[in-house]
């Protein structure tokens, strides 16, 4: 019986740890959406203010409960968030999006704040292809804008 009560317990703070990371992401989340939402519209103030809104919650994200890698990924997330939010330039601001959308993608698999969508496109980032997350299925490409919208397609589910 005693395994039986440790393991629950190891289960319970394993999945309030889950939940205290995911609380704390998914405003940054919702803030990254809206930048993303910007570079889909190529409105370039909006995406430096959405990126000013992301900084602020990236800042308040619990790195104590996140692992070595994540820890990095947060770091890398606040640093081009940073250059999109000093940046008027939307395709100086879509390139730093590749960066923070790999960073972004790693922190939700981390946390699983709520469903999200990762999506990619083959004809980004020179022909390398890149991705990003969306919180809607429908494919709205952030690095081509409405010169090719719907470009891309959905990669997974987290």
């Amino acid at each position: 019986m005693k395994p039986i009560r440790i393991l629950a317990a190891a289960l319970s703070v394993s999945f309030f740890t889950l939940t205290a990371s995911a609380q704390t992401t998914a405003p940054a989340l919702t803030a990254y959406y809206s930048v993303k939402d910007a570079l889909v519209a190529t409105d370039a103030a909006k995406a430096k203010m959405g990126a000013t809104a992301l900084v602020l919650a990236l800042n308040n994200v619990d790195a104590a409960k996140l692992s070595t890698t994540d820890k990095k990924a947060l770091a890398t997330a606040k640093t081009k968030a940073t250059a999109i939010s000093k940046s008027a330039d939307v395709d100086g601001q879509r390139k730093q999006f590749e960066d923070l959308s790999l960073s972004m993608i790693a922190l939700a698999k981390a946390t699983k704040p709520a469903k999200t969508f990762v999506q990619f496109c083959p004809m980004a980032a020179n022909g390398q292809g890149a991705s990003w997350l969306s919180d809607k299925k429908e494919v709205r490409n952030p690095y081509y804008g409405d010169k090719m919208l719907k470009c891309g397609s959905v990669k997974e589910e987290i």
